[in-house]
C-alpha cells in the first residue's frame, strides 16, 4: 500500500474503527449523503471551500479530508480533519485501492472527439451485445449494463461516480467497458490512471474554446487519452485535425478508418440500400467493419452487424413523422458547425423533401466563435431559419441570436424567436407535405437555462404534442 493512501486509511480507522468496506464510508460532494460519513474534498484554491465543508458538517459528516490547509475555526462544528496534496492528482488511485482494482482483466475503449461520441459509443455496445459480450457503457445518453441504462448527468462523470460504476461492472461480470471521454473529464484528470485497451477518435474541431481557451490546448486534452492507452488507436482518415494532431502516436498503434477501402468494404456488406447513401451511415460502417475486423471477429459476424436493426439513440437523428400532413421532423443535438453540415446535408439528401426549415440557436457562455459559422451553414443548406434560444445561460439571448445572425450575407427568409416553444410551434405550422424541419442543438436536453434558471423543455416531447 503507497504510504500516503495508508495516512488516509489509518485515519479513517480512528474515526470509524470497526468499519470493514472503506467504499461505503466516504462522500465527495456536499450535495450527496453525507451523513456518518468522511468527507473528502480536492480543491485547488479555498474558493468557497468553507461552504462546502459546513454543507457537509450540516449534513452530518463525521469527518474531513481535504486537499489544502484550511482554519478549524471556520468550521461549523469540531471534527477529525486530515489534509493531503496526495489526492491531488492521484485521486483515481486511492478510489482504485478503495474498490479493490475492479478494472482488473477489463476491455476498457474510450472513445473521445468533437462530434460523435455518443452514437459510436451505444453503436459499438450494441454490436458486442449481440455478439455475446456483456457490455458496460458510461456516455451522456446513460450509464450501465447495455442496454438497460440510467440517465446521466456527465458526458464523463465524477472520479467516485466512475468507479462506483466500476465496482457494478466488475460484480455483473461486465466483460468490456465503453466509456465516452470528454475534453473537460480529461484536462480534469477524471479518467487519471486509467489504462486503455483501445481509444477511437471520431474527429476533431473548434468547441469548448471557452473552457480551454485555444484549440490547441483542447486536442491537447484529447490527446491524454491516447497517451493512456496501451493498444490500437482508431483514427478517422478523413479528419484533417486527427491527422495533424494526433500524428505523434506510434504509428504502430494506429489503425484508420474511413479509408476508400474500408467504405467499399463495408459497403459490400450492406444488405440494406437506404443505409449506403449518406456520409453518416457511411462512416458509421466503416468504423464498425475496421473495429471487428481488429478484433477478429468473421466476415460473417460482421456482416450481421452491420445490417441489424441500431436502436436509436433519443435526440440523435431522430425521425418524426407527421401522418397529419406528412412532413418529416428530424431532433438532432448537432451544435459544432461540422454536426450541423452533416446533419443538414442528411436532411436535404435523405429525405427527399424540396423545403428544409432548420431551428436551432447555440449555447451561452461557451465559444463564441463558431456562432456565426453555423449561421452560415445553415443559411447554405436551408430554405428558411428559425433562430431560437438554446441555454442562454448567463448571457443576454438577443446577443446570441445576433451573433448567429450577423455573417450571414443574404438575411432573407430568418426568423428570430427566442421562446424555443413558439419557435418549433412556428416551423410546425409552415410544415406541409413537402417540408423536412430540423430541430438542432437540444437532442434529448429536458430543460432550457436562463441564468439560474432551469425551464422544463424537451425538443421531441413538445413536438410530439404539437403533432398529437
Amino acid at each position: 500500500m503507497n504510504s500516503d493512501i495508508k495516512d488516509i486509511i489509518n485515519f479513517t480507522k480512528k474515526i470509524k474503527p470497526k468499519i470493514l468496506n472503506f467504499r461505503t464510508i466516504f462522500s465527495f460532494s456536499s450535495k450527496d449523503n453525507c451523513k456518518g460519513k468522511i468527507m473528502i474534498l480536492i480543491v485547488t484554491s479555498n474558493k468557497n471551500i468553507y461552504g462546502y465543508i459546513n454543507e457537509s458538517l450540516k449534513k452530518g459528516a463525521d469527518g474531513i479530508i481535504v486537499s489544502i490547509p484550511i482554519n478549524k475555526e471556520l468550521l461549523a462544528r469540531n471534527v477529525p480533519v486530515f489534509y493531503t496534496n496526495y489526492l491531488n492528482t492521484n485521486f483515481n488511485k486511492f478510489l482504485d485501492y478503495i474498490y479493490n482494482k475492479p478494472l482488473k482483466n477489463k476491455n476498457i475503449i474510450g472513445i473521445t472527439g468533437t462530434d460523435g461520441k455518443t452514437s459510436t459509443c451505444h453503436l459499438l455496445a450494441n454490436s458486442l451485445s449481440k455478439l455475446g459480450k456483456k457490455v458496460g457503457i458510461i456516455s451522456t445518453e446513460g450509464n450501465g449494463i447495455y442496454p438497460r441504462l440510467k440517465p446521466s448527468s456527465y458526458t464523463t462523470p465524477r472520479s467516485d461516480i466512475l468507479y462506483k460504476l466500476f465496482d457494478k461492472f466488475r460484480k455483473n461480470n461486465v466483460e468490456v467497458i465503453f466509456i465516452e471521454c470528454s475534453s473537460q473529464g480529461l484536462h480534469q484528470g477524471r479518467l487519471d490512471n486509467i489504462i486503455f485497451n483501445d481509444a477511437i477518435i471520431t474527429n476533431l474541431n473548434r468547441d469548448h474554446i471557452e473552457y480551454h481557451q485555444t484549440f490547441k490546448k483542447y486536442a491537447e486534452s484529447k490527446l491524454k487519452l491516447l497517451k493512456m492507452t496501451k493498444g490500437n488507436i482508431f483514427i478517422n482518415q478523413n479528419c484533417k485535425n486527427s491527422i495533424s494532431v494526433f500524428s505523434s502516436i506510434k504509428k504502430s498503434k494506429t489503425i484508420f478508418y474511413g479509408t476508400k477501402k474500408d467504405l467499399i468494404n463495408a459497403h459490400r456488406l450492406i444488405d440494406r440500400p437506404d443505409t449506403s447513401g449518406d456520409m453518416i451511415s457511411q462512416y458509421n460502417s466503416s468504423l464498425l467493419y475496421k473495429f471487428l475486423h481488429t478484433k477478429g471477429y468473421s466476415l460473417k459476424n460482421i456482416k450481421t452487424i452491420i445490417n441489424a436493426r441500431t436502436k436509436k439513440i433519443k435526440g440523435r437523428m431522430n425521425y418524426i413523422n407527421d401522418k397529419n400532413n406528412n412532413a418529416v421532423y428530424i431532433v438532432d443535438y448537432a451544435h459544432t458547425e461540422y454536426a450541423m453540415t452533416l446533419l443538414l446535408r442528411y436532411a436535404k439528401i435523405k429525405t427527399s423533401k424540396s423545403f428544409l426549415i432548420t431551428v436551432f440557436g447555440c449555447g451561452g457562455n461557451r465559444d463564441r466563435g463558431k456562432r456565426s459559422k453555423m449561421g452560415i451553414v445553415a443559411k447554405k443548406y436551408s430554405d428558411k431559419i428559425i433562430l431560437t434560444d438554446d441555454n442562454p445561460r448567463g448571457e443576454k439571448s438577443a446577443d446570441i441570436l445576433k451573433d448567429i445572425h450577423e455573417k450571414i450575407k443574404d438575411k432573407s427568409n430568418i426568423l428570430i424567436i427566442p421562446n424555443r416553444k413558439r419557435a418549433i410551434k412556428t416551423a410546425y405550422s409552415m410544415s406541409t407535405k413537402e417540408c423536412v424541419i430540423v430541430l438542432a442543438g437540444k437532442g434529448n436536453e429536458d430543460h432550457i437555462t436562463y441564468h439560474n434558471k432551469r425551464l422544463n423543455h424537451n425538443d421531441i416531447d413538445y413536438l410530439k404534442t404539437l403533432i398529437r
